[in-house]
């Protein structure tokens, strides 16, 4: 860019292709950006079906009616996850004794994963763990699991840390493709800020989903194809949101070794689709003990029938790797789907959940998430908790088992999320 650029004319060129950036995502992808603005009430159809009446029992939730529904997301949404899954740490090895203004220290694995369907097992492609663990934390630590749209390399910006070899992106230090996505979704959407993380008393562990199952159309669905083999209906084959979902896990049965950190505390964070990720995780594995999800949108926490914003015609369309086949089925009778978003919530239910969204990101249709939480709070009533406590979308309440945070702006994670995500944590653990 020096070479053809000047100075002085470097800050227009930036501008002009970080529009075209824009344009190109705007017009593909779930970050559609509108000039409207979601209602802070509210407002539409209530979810459905009804996840439980006043005469179920706690048994016969757990006992009768989750199964029913975490069989039909699968069947309807997601695609089936493995019956057995394992990880095997190949490598581990200590990038920092000292970094982050000597806040932390910073460790690297090399893990592969292997998935059963069937009785048949498939293994991963190696990928990479990094964990930034604080050095002036007593007691085991609680844990951020997080996914993100880069490598490790770019998302905490050390020198030491591994550069994928076999994935060709890179998004981070000074470089115009993170300039451009920093000013088109935020200060945080690639790099989080991790001091800020560190002198909350957290650890941050990293993966980046890609490194095992792509996120792009046609390697994305081979991958997955080669994980799943023992799966032989192409309807339900799992997509990525749900492999990602997985990987999540993976991670936990590196962190559960190590005494280190708090088995009682490790909560999974996404931001968009790896917002939908964040939650399938939590939703199939109860180890984790609480999430934050981003502006999740479509095929996450917000509601399928009678929807806002994009569509699941329109999510399958674009990204027919992200979901089993079987839900660009329902894309033109969502109304008729036995089951919806908020059953996949109230999977999680008693964990603490935390719902991020923005006014002007109706896209990911904050009204649909707002109603989806509020169906859930008769699950969580069951485990004795409240859920959502909140009577309109801007009453964020931290300490509620479901906090739903709205902000002014668009798609992306910009400096008030942070604070809103480790306000909640704060919380929940301290």
């Amino acid at each position: 860019m020096r070479k053809f650029f000047p100075a002085r004319k470097r800050g227009w060129a930036l501008w002009i292709i970080s529009g075209l950036f824009l344009a190109i995502f705007v017009a593909s992808g779930p970050t559609k950006l509108t000039i409207s603005r979601a209602s802070l009430k509210p407002n539409g159809l209530p979810a459905s079906p009804v996840l439980v009446n006043q005469h179920t029992t706690l048994v016969d939730w757990e006992q009768t009616r989750r199964p029913f529904h975490k069989n039909a997301l699968q069947e309807l949404v997601f695609g089936y996850l493995p019956d057995g899954s394992s990880t095997e740490i190949i490598d581990k090895k200590i990038i920092a004794n000292t970094a982050y203004n000597n806040k932390a220290s910073i460790e690297e694995y090399t893990l592969t994963a292997t998935a059963v369907f069937n009785g048949m097992p498939s293994k991963t492609r190696p990928f990479k763990l990094v964990v930034v663990i604080p050095k002036n934390h007593t007691g085991a630590v609680p844990v951020i699991v997080m996914q993100t749209f880069c490598p490790n390399h770019n998302t905490l910006r050390h020198p030491g840390i591994s550069k994928p070899t076999n994935i060709g992106v890179s998004c981070g230090g000074n470089g115009l493709m993170a300039k451009t996505m920093s000013y088109v979704f935020g200060r945080y959407i690639v790099t989080p800020p991790t001091e800020m993380i560190l002198d909350h008393g957290y650890a941050l562990a990293t993966i980046y989903p890609s490194e095992f199952v792509a996120d792009r159309a046609v390697s994305g669905l081979a991958a997955l194809r080669e994980l799943s083999a023992g799966h032989t209906d192409e309807r339900t084959r799992w997509g990525a949101i749900a492999a990602w979902g997985w990987g999540f896990s993976r991670t936990l049965d590196v962190l559960l070794q190590d005494e280190r950190f708090d088995p009682g505390a490790l909560i999974t964070y996404g931001h968009s689709r790896y917002g939908k990720s964040a939650l399938v995780a939590a939703a199939f594995d109860a180890r984790i003990s609480a999430v934050i999800s981003h502006q999740s949108g479509t095929g996450g926490a917000s509601l399928n029938k009678y929807k806002k914003g994009e569509s699941v015609r329109e999510i399958t369309k674009v990204y027919p790797h992200w979901f089993a086949k079987s839900y660009a089925g329902y894309a033109q009778r969502e109304q008729d789907m036995a089951t919806d978003q908020h059953a996949l919530l109230a999977l999680i239910a008693p964990r603490p959940l935390f719902l991020g969204n923005a006014r002007r990101d109706v896209w990911s249709d904050p009204n649909g998430a707002f109603r989806a939480a509020q169906a859930t709070k008769p699950v969580y009533e069951l485990y004795n908790k409240q859920g959502l406590i909140q009577n309109k979308l801007s009453d964020f309440i931290p300490d509620a088992d479901i906090a739903f945070w709205i902000r002014p702006g668009t798609h992306g994670v910009v400096k008030e999320d942070w604070p809103a995500f480790l306000a909640f944590l704060d919380a929940h653990y301290k």
